[in-house]
């Protein structure tokens, strides 16, 4: 039972969505090819790429929280996945009508492992790792070769800014930006152990990517305290968010932690930021 009561709340802002709808022209799946192997079988990293419909260059990269592998493919020619983050598929018409792309980054498929809220891979030893930026680095390079899209901004939310954190570190000539949304500084412990135990040895001086926080000033999940944005996100660098809603699980989707009923505030301030370099020290109201 305690177990169960980690991985619920571990399971941090997912929302399952069924197949994109075939008259999504703008909706694909983007992959590039690992320089690992995994036995005979190749090594895939892929993203479901979200085009503006007036794209001005600039792409968000989106790590989805806990397990963050939406497991995206092409199944029968349409884009398939397990989940996206709700709060930014709720932010993607102001984000598209502001010119910004979505790309939302799987794992490699060698770290999807086993099916389930506990999938044994893509954990910190690999996402702080050179060979995952290399991944990364590859997907985005197999992006702009295809489209018109040449500025990168990388957001995790919850664990997926463990991801954030440590491309903004490696990819410094690939990434314009870093985002870390809701970061989970806290790890659970027990089999969770290996998720979030990187962060507090992260170098944050050696970062030479321009990055901010964005967080809940009431985010109630017991991994992802705000302290942690305040401490480093000074406030030239923090996005703080306010009000809002707190009725699912304190990690879940329906909460400060996910800004429920604040995406039309939290919006805005990403395209700020994203277009002009411009922080919304606070978004949303009371």
């Amino acid at each position: 039972m305690r177990h169960m009561k980690l991985v619920i709340g571990l399971l941090m802002a997912l929302v399952l969505l069924p197949r994109a709808n075939a008259q999504d022209t703008q909706r694909q799946v983007v992959e590039a090819l690992s320089a690992r192997s995994q036995g005979d079988q190749k090594v895939m990293i892929r993203g479901l790429l979200d085009q503006a419909p007036q794209p001005n260059g600039n792409v968000l990269m989106v790590f989805p929280g806990w397990p963050g592998i939406p497991r995206i493919e092409l199944k029968n020619g349409q884009p398939a996945f397990f989940y996206l983050q709700q709060h930014v598929e709720r932010m993607r018409p102001t984000l598209h009508a502001a010119g910004i792309s979505l790309l939302t980054v799987d794992c490699p498929t060698d770290q999807w492992g086993q099916r389930g809220p506990n999938p044994s891979a893509c954990d910190d030893e690999f996402r702080s790792s050179e060979a995952y930026a290399d991944d990364v680095r590859r997907l985005i390079e197999q992006v702009r070769s295809q489209q018109t899209l040449t500025r990168f901004f990388a957001m995790g939310h919850s664990y997926g800014a463990i991801s954030s954190h440590w491309l903004s570190l490696r990819l410094p000539d690939q990434l314009a930006g870093a985002i870390h949304s809701a970061t989970q500084s806290i790890a659970a412990g027990g089999a969770f152990t290996g998720y979030a135990k990187s962060i507090g040895a992260f170098p944050h001086d050696q970062v030479r990517v321009p990055s901010i926080y964005l967080h809940h000033r009431d985010d109630l999940c017991r991994f992802t305290p705000y302290s942690f944005a305040q401490r480093h996100g000074n406030p030239s660098r923090l996005i703080t968010v306010v009000g809002g809603n707190r009725w699912s699980d304190p990690c879940g989707k329906a909460s400060y932690h996910s800004y429920d009923e604040r995406h039309e505030a939290v919006g805005p301030a990403l395209v700020r930021w994203i277009n002009e370099g411009v922080v919304t020290p606070v978004a949303g109201t009371e």
